[in-house]
């Protein structure tokens, strides 16, 4: 059998991921960033009932249990290596 690397490869059904911001679009309301494993990943930029604004280069756990990925915790404001 061979190992996973990381559980979301495979389906095992987690529905929070790490991002690293890489665009925003605001007219559409989404932001755009990358997951741990180079994926692509389209996030919805609202954070319900905070003063908290998403920017390019911060790095987010985000979550989909309710639908689309939403940013749940920013983790760091340096921008990714």
């Amino acid at each position: 059998m061979r190992p996973a690397s990381s559980a979301s490869t495979y389906g095992i059904g987690w529905t929070i991921k790490q991002v690293d911001i890489r665009e925003i679009d605001w007219e559409r309301g989404r932001a755009y960033g990358v997951d741990t494993e180079g994926q692509r990943v389209e996030i919805a930029t609202s954070v319900r009932r905070t003063g908290i604004t998403p920017e390019v280069g911060q790095t987010w756990m985000v979550d989909r249990t309710y639908g689309p990925y939403t940013l749940a915790a920013l983790i760091s404001h340096e921008p990714p290596s």
